[in-house]
This record gives structure tokens, C-alpha cells and sequence, in this order.
């Protein structure tokens, strides 16, 4: 409880001593004992005595019209382009290089030629020509069966609904004779050419192709 009394004493001392400090330290308005002219009267000039006027001060008042047809001075100072960079070096354009020429088109390689066409087979023989036609020939007969008597043998073909009987030594047609016959095989001798064809013989089957041929003297 003292200590708050001894502070707010503090505190008003302080308030004290600054509101005395204020108010010395505040403007006073002051006063004149005795005005030195007259209300409403003109201020004399400064420095002016009540005596003349100093020397030249008519030559100032005087308009000075000759000042007027001089011409405006021309101005040599340094003048500057407010517009153009300031850093100049760092802006400076680098010089144009050309550009490099296209590169050449790539031309495509030519196409391989094209490869020679394979000669044509030769033609057949003579001998080759007639054995085709023999064998279209033969392959119309088809073997039905054979019948043996007394030591004899006789084979039955059909073609286009003919039955033929052949027998060793006897013709086929115009253009064959049978040359020889077994109870498996039947040769067939070309009249023309002499050409003997071995072809076996299957029952209900046309003659077939497969052949050994031979040539008589």
C-alpha cells in the first residue's frame, strides 16, 4: 500500500513539474510603450534617409529596349538522345551470318533391274510326243478281266460302251497290237513307231500311264 502511495506521489510530481515547464516555455505577446508613426501613414523605403535617391537607380527603372532585337543565344552545351539506349555496347546487333545452304536431296537408288525371264522349256521330242498321245490313247480302255483256256489268255476292255477282247498278237484299235500278255501286265507295241508299253492291269480300271518302253528292231 506504500509503495502505490509513493508511486502516485512520483506520478504527480512529474505532472507537476512538466505543466510548470510548459508554461515558461510558452510565446508571451509583447508590447509597444509608444508607436514610432501613425496609424494609416506610408513606411518609408529602406534605407532611405530623407535624402536623394542613390545614383542610378533611374537608369534601373528605364525599360532597356535594345535587349529586345538581340537574337536568342544558341545553346553549345552537350545534348543527348533521350531515347536511345543506355547501355549501347550491350545492345549492339550481332553481325548476320548467312545461312547455311540446304542440304542436297538424297536421290533415291535406281531399281535393280528385273531379273531376265527363265527360258521356255524345249519342246518335247518326237519320241515324248507320240508316247503322250498314247498314253491319252490307252488311258480310254478300262480292264473288265481275263479268261484263260487251254493255255490262252484273253483280256476284256471297254470303251465308250465297247467291249473289246484282246489276245497276243491281236490289234487294238488302229494304232496298237498287244505284244504280250500276263496274268498281271498287258504290253502294247505302237504300230507306228514300234514302241512296246508295259502297263499293269487292275480290274475296273482304266490303263494307267506307268510304262517301260522299248524300242523292236
Amino acid at each position: 500500500m506504500n509503495r502505490q502511495k509513493l508511486v502516485l506521489c512520483l506520478l504527480l510530481l512529474v505532472f507537476a513539474g512538466s505543466v510548470v515547464y510548459s508554461f515558461l516555455r510558452s510565446p508571451k505577446q509583447q508590447q509597444v510603450a509608444e508607436l514610432k508613426q501613425r496609424p494609416g501613414a506610408a513606411a518609408p523605403a529602406v534605407g532611405s534617409k530623407g535624402g536623394a535617391a542613390p545614383k542610378g537607380a533611374g537608369d534601373e527603372a528605364r525599360v532597356h529596349l535594345e535587349l529586345l532585337d538581340q537574337g536568342e543565344p544558341q545553346f553549345t552545351g552537350f545534348r543527348r538522345n533521350i531515347f536511345s539506349p543506355i547501355f549501347s555496347e550491350e545492345l549492339k546487333v550481332p553481325p548476320f551470318k548467312p545461312l547455311p545452304p540446304p542440304p542436297r536431296p538424297v536421290q533415291a537408288p535406281a531399281p535393280a533391274p528385273a531379273p531376265l525371264p527363265a527360258p521356255p522349256p524345249p519342246p518335247p521330242s518326237p519320241e515324248q510326243v507320240a508316247a503322250q498321245l498314247a498314253d491319252s490313247e490307252l488311258s480310254k480302255f478300262t480292264f473288265l478281266g481275263f479268261l484263260k483256256k487251254n493255255g490262252e489268255k484273253t483280256v476284256f476292255l471297254s470303251s465308250n460302251n465297247e467291249i473289246f477282247l484282246a489276245k497276243k498278237g491281236s490289234k487294238l484299235g488302229q494304232k496298237f497290237q498287244v505284244a504280250d500278255l500276263t496274268d498281271d501286265a498287258i504290253t502294247i507295241r505302237s504300230v507306228a513307231g514300234g514302241r512296246e508299253i508295259v502297263i499293269p492291269l487292275v480290274e475296273n480300271r482304266a490303263l494307267s500311264t506307268r510304262r517301260t518302253s522299248k524300242s523292236t528292231p
